[in-house]
């Protein structure tokens, strides 16, 4: 999507073979599926191109705020349902590990980057981060760098590499 940015020889195969990855990991040891690579690299839908490209929308709203993120905000300022739901998510990524560790089953991990990746999507559409409010922003900011590390952790996870720029 983006020709212009470095590393793209890189940026090309963290894509590429996460995309593959992700692709196999993301259904049930016992169910089966038919590989394909339009579906499997395509960055729309249920894909870790996807997962990966909300990575770097993240590290790209953090880069255009060009100011320290810190834990030091006002967390009734992220209550309304879009914040919740990515919140909620986040708080539930541990319990989402240990569930996958317990059954052998690194779908749960891709499902849950995914549904992960859609709630965050949802918040950045529906609610402006860089805003003039001082307090707003940095409460916004602190969802998406909550968000950012998450999905960078789940992927790392799943053996996949998050890039930055896409």
């Amino acid at each position: 999507k983006n020709p212009d940015i470095e590393n793209i020889d890189q940026t090309v195969k963290d894509v590429g073979v996460g995309a593959v990855i992700f692709q196999e990991l993301s259904n049930s040891r016992i169910k089966d599926y038919v590989f394909t690579w339009d579906k499997t690299l395509s960055f729309d839908g249920e894909t870790g191109p996807y997962v990966q490209y909300t990575h770097a929308r993240c590290c790209s709203v953090l880069r255009k705020a060009g100011e320290e993120v810190t834990a030091d905000i006002n967390y009734d300022l992220l209550s309304d349902e879009d914040s919740s739901e990515v919140l909620k998510l986040i708080g539930d990524f541990n319990k989402n590990i240990l569930v996958a560790l317990r059954k052998s089953e690194p779908h749960i991990i891709t499902r849950f980057v995914l549904d992960l990746a859609q709630a965050f999507n949802k918040f950045y559409h529906d609610n402006p981060i860089l805003v003039d409010d001082a307090e707003v922003r940095k409460a916004r900011l602190a969802l998406v760098e909550a968000t950012r590390q998450t999905i960078k952790n789940g992927l790392a996870l799943l053996g996949m590499h998050a890039p930055e720029r896409m």
